[in-house]
């Protein structure tokens, strides 16, 4: 029961899928819609890497000057394919205390369907990035804990539909410590009292793992994860519309699913309950 769940689901929306403009990811809206259409999905939402005001990323984001253009070409899309399917405006941000006014005005102002939180790295108050990420032995306990503040920072402040790859910490993880355990434990207590959902990213499955550390989706977050009753959504994080869902995809998450006893949340909930949510914001 729970395999045909699992996969059935996965044919239900698309929320975490990029564009051109990252700077990382090829195609633009159009193609990603289309492939979602061919494909049968029901609902489709864009969500590139957040165009961040003074901030210059090449490679990880586009320029801030992009932003009218994101919102014109999604509108160009909706008013040809809308009939087809759902049809979403969203962005995958990096929460910072810096940025919620703006991430705000992107809900009330500018039309966005949602939010997604993807805390790749920090931003500290004069907007300038830190990592996460770090093979020195001494600073990764503190860095983990910073990771896990700015995740449940973004979880308490409502604005974020949910959190994708919430356990991109354990990339280059060589052993869970006793920190890895409660970073896990607080991102996961976080997400449930606060009522925001967590993601199985599934482009992660497609990540080398011939490494010797674990990497993101990891068996021991997600097993937390189904024990715990969270709520969990999919996200394909899809960089080609190439890759949406090919047979080898559907094969590692049928087994990552059921390896993990994942039960999937229903997205029309989610949804419904984020527009309630971002409402009170």
């Amino acid at each position: 029961m729970q395999e045909k769940q699992g996969i059935l689901n996965l044919k239900e929306y698309v929320l975490h899928s990029h564009t051109y403009r990252c700077g990382h990811a090829v195609k633009d809206i159009e193609d990603y819609v289309c492939e979602a259409i061919k494909q049968g999905f029901k609902k489709y939402g864009v969500s590139d890497h957040v165009f961040l005001p003074g901030v210059h990323q090449p490679l990880i984001r586009g320029d801030y000057s992009c932003l009218e253009g994101y919102i014109e070409e999604f509108n160009r899309c909706k008013k040809l394919y809308g009939n087809q399917i759902e049809m979403y405006l969203g962005f995958e941000c990096e929460f910072s205390f810096s940025f919620e006014n703006y991430y705000k005005s992107l809900l009330k102002e500018k039309g966005f369907d949602y939010l997604i939180c993807g805390q790749h790295m920090g931003f500290d108050k004069n907007c300038v990035d830190y990592g996460y990420i770090t093979d020195d032995k001494e600073k990764k306990e503190a860095w983990l804990l910073r990771y896990r503040d700015d995740v449940v920072n973004a979880i308490k402040s409502g604005l974020f539909l949910y959190i994708a790859h919430p356990d991109l910490f354990f990339f280059k993880c060589y052993e869970i410590t006793p920190t890895y355990k409660k970073v896990t434990k607080d991102i996961i207590d976080a997400a449930i009292k606060y009522d925001v959902p967590l993601e199985v990213n599934l482009n992660g499955l497609l990540r080398d793992k011939t490494n010797k550390y674990l990497d993101y989706p990891c068996d021991y977050f997600w097993n937390e994860a189904s024990k715990a009753n969270v709520k969990i959504v999919y996200g394909g994080d899809f960089h080609n519309p190439d890759n949406m869902f090919n047979e080898d995809l559907f094969r590692k998450t049928r087994d990552f699913i059921e390896k993990c006893c994942i039960k999937l949340t229903d997205i029309d909930q989610v949804l419904i309950a984020y527009k309630k949510r971002i409402k009170t914001i």
